[in-house]
């Protein structure tokens, strides 16, 4: 990395940015966020494309000033836990030129949830950790991811009963994923909790939708079979287990699992007993294979 490059403002763009080649790496960077909802923390595409951390820092600034990602301002870096990147114009032409759409046409994320940055981020962090079990065991395979966008640009609407009232919902799950081992394959919706307080109304618009969700018409068209598991990750075992009366409640029948952030990685997110579901005593791994297969 040239000297110049190193002195690049973190914040600001120059006039006369230091001459740079784009490489398939590059190109795969731009990508990746686009498929991550369209906003990715550093520590997240280090994890994906880089060894070094300075390494990293310097392309992405480069990749920042020649405008094919954006960055938070001072202000707004002072409002994230990391720097986050999401695609500025050039970036975007290059993914839709993957594509093969038009720039006009190609819907991309022109700036973060700034709301939910937070969330957003420990969505990326699941869905990577995940990508990494799966490639770790080679009888399990990632067949799929939906992001959460998708469910925002077209909801499913589901009409469910609560104390003998018909309510209705649009479902949005932060995620569906489906996971391929030899002669099945086990479909998972993903509910990120961040709350610091219990949530009382967890049961009215979580569960006895999601539960109902999975039964529907809209659901089996969308994804093909009606079975499916919902994957809850929440901040400590106090919210957890108000989360698991409520499934208890709800008679889930082992339809949601729960976890704490704390306990999920690479290693024990598929095979170790993290997960509790309200019609067990036991902690349960998420998925079991035949032992004649491995």
């Amino acid at each position: 990395m040239t000297k110049s490059a190193k002195k690049l403002p973190r914040y600001r763009r120059v006039s006369n940015p230091p001459a740079m080649r784009l490489t398939e790496r590059d190109k795969k960077i731009f990508e990746a966020i686009h498929a991550y909802d369209g906003m990715m923390g550093f520590s997240q595409i280090k994890r994906m494309f880089f060894t070094g951390e300075s390494q990293a820092k310097e392309r992405l600034k480069l990749l920042y000033q020649h405008k094919y990602l954006n960055l938070p301002n001072k202000e707004q870096r002072r409002r994230v836990p990391e720097m986050i990147y999401w695609l500025d114009k050039r970036g975007a032409e290059i993914v839709a030129s993957i594509y093969s759409t038009p720039l006009k046409e190609f819907s991309w994320r022109q700036q973060p949830r700034w709301f939910q940055v937070d969330h957003d981020l420990a969505v990326n962090n699941f869905r990577l950790d995940m990508e990494e079990a799966c490639r770790m065991n080679n009888l399990i395979s990632l067949e799929s991811w939906t992001p959460e966008s998708k469910f925002w640009s077209y909801p499913d609407k589901i009409t469910y009963k609560y104390q003998e009232r018909k309510l209705e919902r649009n479902i949005r799950p932060d995620g569906f994923f489906m996971l391929s081992t030899p002669g099945h394959h086990i479909r998972y919706l993903l509910e990120i909790d961040r709350s610091t307080e219990d949530n009382p109304r967890f049961y009215r618009e979580k569960i006895l939708p999601g539960l109902a969700y999975i039964k529907t018409k809209n659901y089996e068209n969308r994804f093909g079979h009606r079975s499916g598991r919902w994957l809850v990750v929440t901040t400590g075992e106090r919210w957890l287990r108000n989360m698991l009366k409520q499934a208890k409640n709800a008679e889930a029948k082992g339809q949601f699992y729960f976890t704490t952030f704390d306990q999920v990685n690479p290693a024990t997110i598929l095979h170790a007993p993290i997960w509790q579901r309200e019609d067990r005593e036991e902690t349960v791994q998420l998925v079991f294979l035949d032992e004649d297969l491995l």
